[in-house]
């Protein structure tokens, strides 16, 4: 399904090592009934920034809240580490992106959405620190 309007980023993590590379996350998205990567794009812990699916079309991010969404998800477990440096300098760049084109669009956490624990409770305190839309 394609989509044109924006209103929701959605922050994730992998809760998996910070190594993780996007041909894993495929993998597992693709067991779970998924056609390809469920997230937009997917920041390693060095701070590289990888393409999932295009922009322009449905995320499989969250439930039952995935129109009008863009999800970025960050490789490691944040519920027990915490983001490398380099990882929120790019997440900021995504974000910054995506509000230029998409102004208004709220910066929120899968966890705001559904009963998860993701992006880890390390990763949502910086992004609610950093963006207080949550």
């Amino acid at each position: 399904m394609k989509q044109s309007t924006i209103n929701y980023i959605v922050i994730h993590h992998s809760a998996s090592k910070p190594s993780t590379t996007l041909e894993e996350i495929t993998t597992w998205h693709k067991a779970r009934g998924f056609n390809t990567v469920g997230y937009h794009k997917v920041i390693y812990d060095d701070g590289s920034i990888m393409n999932g699916r295009p922009e322009n079309v449905v995320p499989a991010s969250v439930r039952d809240h995935n129109k009008n969404t863009l999800a970025v998800c960050l490789t490691g477990n944040f519920e027990v580490d915490q983001p490398t440096t380099f990882q929120l300098m790019s997440l900021e760049l995504v974000i910054k992106e995506w509000q230029t084109r998409w102004p208004g669009a709220k910066v929120i956490c899968h966890r705001d959405l559904a009963p998860t624990l993701c992006p880890g409770k390390h990763l949502y305190s910086w992004v609610k620190k950093t963006y207080l839309d949550i």
